[in-house]
């Protein structure tokens, strides 16, 4: 073949592929592109798809609007920005940040074209990140794991920070805006997700950390029923202490707008605050937030068509008044042993507790006439014993940190949820590569927060290495993807028997909270965290009072 024929083969052969990535959507074409697995498969992903107008200008803190259509054919073959964050976040976004961040990726094991039934099972992901950093970026969420599953993956941006949770507590500003994002990114996975081979009706979502929060969100939401019929968390879920109350919410606004204006005070309206924040450089509210805590987080908001979340979350949870879908729910065996990173910092926690042990009281309405001191001391003697010290007891600093944080509410979440549908609950103890950055701490667990994401997505900056951890992912995401599927981790006619090791995984019933301990090997066992149950509720009975919004 001479040089022109060579050239004609390549560009017909390249026009041919290009064509089968390419994909119709209702508001526009697109264009993917593939990547290839360690082991030499290939697949296909979309990357980069707007799913919402960006929210610039009047629309900034404002609830999503849908995206408009547009003309030619769109470039999906690279992430876009990722959302403005705060802090030093674990990766950063790969193309820079940009307030035009509202992107839903689509990667599928297969090609796309006319004929595709669109019969996959979908997994819709929500980052971490304390609602402050993170994106669906590939080098954060790469879902080869899920892939080789067979299903479908979609990873989202949201906004974060005081762009996605800034409150003026009225109808000026609602809050929650990051959630009304992930909301849409699932309507869009509703409207769009056939056009890839995925099944509109068979969505599962999905989160870690404040991506499990978000899950939780997404549950109490009466708006997100039909979007999903199964959702998964993982250190973090609907009960979590995320909740700014109205006034931490306002004052944290205003505190805000007064860094940008000092002319600012409380006698100014909402709508002053408003229209002062929707016109400062996007640089300017990023840079002053970055240095304001408490986070900017979640609200209950007030009534209104835009309203995301009005009701306090432990009383709908507990009325079940939600999205009644099964669920798979956990944490790791010290989840805030990824909060320290030496001995020392460790001890000056212990040390802090025992100075101040009113440090140890949740975030909870307190009783009239309640001393706080009181309730503390009921708390310090229960994880150290009434002449205790955390100084000299560092697993019961942690063990009190973890359950504070994650555990104790996704056990009482479990309880709760159960009443209504399957839920299953798990532990995640094994010692893999992913925790070998944590400090070690006798007689406590060695899994921290976070330390579970590496086996369900490969991670750019934490790789698997070892064998057993190879043999962990494949139970993971066999166990997840089982459930994905048919809404059961271990169904009857499951095929991957062995590598579960013939376990048996079976939901939670009030009155039996058994717990698959994920480790070196598979276990099904009677909860260990009971008794710390009983205790908090009984904390929560004595000295606070209802409605509760977390636990």
């Amino acid at each position: 073949m001479n040089s022109f024929g060579s050239f004609v083969f390549l560009l017909i052969f390249y026009s041919c592929f290009a064509d089968e990535l390419l994909v119709h959507l209702p508001n526009g074409s697109v264009r993917g592109t593939t990547f290839s697995s360690s082991n030499g498969r290939t697949f296909y992903a979309w990357r980069g798809i707007p799913y919402a107008q960006p929210p610039l200008g009047k629309l900034r803190f404002m609830p999503p609007v849908k995206v408009a259509p547009w003309e030619g054919i769109l470039n999906a073959t690279t992430d876009r920005k990722g959302c403005y964050y705060v802090g030093k976040p674990f990766i950063k976004p790969s193309a820079g940040c940009s307030e035009d961040c509202l992107f839903v990726n689509v990667y599928s094991p297969e090609k796309v074209d006319e004929k595709t039934k669109p019969n996959r099972s979908v997994l819709f992901w929500i980052h971490g990140g304390a609602l402050e950093q993170g994106s669906g970026d590939f080098i954060c969420t790469d879902p080869t794991p899920f892939l080789e599953q067979g299903l479908i993956v979609v990873t989202i941006n949201y906004r974060l920070t005081a762009l996605g949770f800034l409150s003026t507590v009225d109808d000026v500003v609602l809050g929650n805006a990051g959630l009304k994002d992930q909301q849409l990114a699932l309507v869009w996975t509703r409207d769009n997700i056939e056009f890839f081979g995925g099944n509109s009706s068979d969505v599962t979502i999905m989160g870690e950390s404040a991506g499990g929060i978000s899950v939780g969100s997404q549950l109490i939401s009466p708006k997100s029923k039909g979007l999903f019929k199964g959702a998964i968390m993982q250190g973090g879920n609907s009960l979590s202490d995320f909740f700014k109350t109205t006034k931490q919410a306002k004052y944290l606004t205003y505190l805000l707008a007064s860094k940008i204006d000092p002319r600012i005070t409380q006698a100014n309206s909402s709508l002053e605050v408003k229209n002062l924040l929707q016109s400062a450089p996007v640089e300017d509210i990023i840079r002053y937030a970055n240095g304001i805590k408490p986070r900017f987080s979640t609200v209950l908001e007030v009534e209104s068509e835009s309203s995301f979340l009005t009701r306090p979350v432990y009383e709908s949870m507990e009325n079940g008044d939600f999205v009644r879908v099964p669920t798979i729910i956990g944490y790791n065996s010290e989840e805030c042993l990824a909060w320290y990173d030496d001995i020392n910092s460790l001890k000056e926690k212990g040390q802090t507790l025992d100075e101040d042990y009113k440090k140890l009281v949740p975030n909870m309405p307190l009783r009239d006439n309640i001393d706080k001191k009181e309730v503390a001391a009921e708390i310090k003697e229960f994880y150290v014993g009434k002449n205790g010290s955390f100084a000299d007891d560092l697993p019961a600093v942690l063990r009190w940190q973890s359950e504070d944080r994650f555990v104790r509410t996704t056990y009482k979440q479990a309880v709760l949820q159960s009443k209504y549908v399957p839920v299953y609950l798990y532990r995640f103890s094994f010692v893999g590569t992913p925790s070998s950055i944590h400090i070690s701490v006798p007689g406590a667990g060695k899994v921290g927060h976070g330390a579970d994401v590496p086996f369900f997505f490969n991670v750019s900056r934490v790789p698997l290495k070892t064998e057993q951890d190879f043999i962990t992912r494949q139970r993971l995401v066999t166990l997840w993807s089982n459930f994905i599927k048919t809404s059961n981790p271990t169904p009857d006619d499951r095929p991957a028997a062995d590598i579960l090791e013939n376990i048996v995984w079976r939901a939670v019933s009030p009155s039996d909270v058994e717990e698959l301990d994920i480790g070196d090997k598979l276990v099904l066992r009677k909860s260990k965290k009971v008794k710390e149950l009983i205790f908090w509720d009984h904390i929560w009975n004595t000295y606070s009072y209802r409605p509760y919004n977390t636990f």
